[in-house]
């Protein structure tokens, strides 16, 4: 149930943001590819929802995931899906998930492959041939070590 006199487009607005916020904090704490990551990523999680819930919980009760909302919402909901209250908990977080994954993904920390091999994977085709071999040459030259220890495969 929406809360406050808010409407349709404002909630869905507010999950959008929710999700975006959150799923952004999950792609940033979680990838392995950094080397600036300090501190644990769960707790970067647990607080991104807290602060979610904190600011969201007013209007639309904060769902941050279509799959929380759809068992409790789909009892109290008519038939008609863009009717509806249930597409504030769907359309909201399903558009600010994506929107998290193609800014982290393409602006934020792109990966190092080409474009061919970008569109081929978005086409669920195989890539060209030695894309694997490249991919295991790149993951080699940034894979992360300490100080103190010497790369896999080396040794003293």
């Amino acid at each position: 149930q929406l809360n406050n006199e808010t409407t349709t487009g404002q909630a869905v607005t507010v999950e959008l943001f929710l999700t975006f916020q959150l799923v952004l904090c999950v792609f940033a704490s979680t990838d392995e590819r950094r080397e600036d990551n300090l501190g644990s990523p769960a707790l970067s999680i647990g607080l991104s929802v807290a602060v979610g819930h904190l600011l969201g919980i007013r209007y639309t009760g904060c769902s941050m995931n279509p799959a929380r909302s759809f068992a409790p919402a789909a009892g109290f909901c008519s038939p008609h899906f863009l009717s509806s209250p249930l597409q504030v908990f769907w359309v909201g977080p399903l558009i600010g998930a994506a929107a998290a994954s193609i800014l982290y993904n393409f602006v934020l920390f792109p990966q190092a492959k080409t474009l061919s091999e970008r569109l081929a994977i978005l086409k669920g085709c195989e890539p060209e041939q030695d894309w694997a071999e490249r991919e295991a040459r790149r993951r080699q030259s940034v894979e992360l070590h300490s100080p103190q220890s010497l790369p896999r495969g080396m040794s003293e």
